[in-house]
């Protein structure tokens, strides 16, 4: 049951983050793709880390720095969307996934790899 609850305001949080990100991205992002790739929130609901991921990843510190700049607008905005729906707001952290640029480059380095075949 617990975990269910916890599902929930995950994909509420998720869905609003996007949302502001349609409406206000273009405004403090400039031209950056970013994805919102997740939210986990701790088990007592008071945190919510919130994983972006970004299209250049050369520009994870801008992206990183437009995000702190906005969190209180950002968590106005879920307080206002979602206030109703989760008696308590969590505190939100920005984290830069960088997983996907991970994995693209091993598979880059494992297919470039010249690995004789087996008899």
């Amino acid at each position: 049951m617990k975990r269910q609850r916890i599902e929930k305001h995950e994909s509420l949080i998720h869905g609003v983050v996007n949302e502001y990100i349609l409406k206000e991205g273009k405004s403090f992002l400039k031209n950056e793709f970013v994805t919102v790739m997740g939210i986990k929130l701790s088990p007592d609901l008071s945190v919510a880390l919130i994983f972006i991921s970004v299209l250049d990843n050369s520009k994870s510190d801008f992206v990183n720095e437009r995000f702190q700049e906005r969190k209180h607008d950002i968590k106005q905005y879920i307080v206002k969307a979602i206030a109703k729906k989760i008696r308590k707001i969590p505190e939100i952290k920005f984290i830069i996934d960088s997983t996907e640029h991970e994995a693209s480059r091993v598979n880059k380095i494992i297919s470039n790899l010249d690995i004789p075949p087996t008899k």
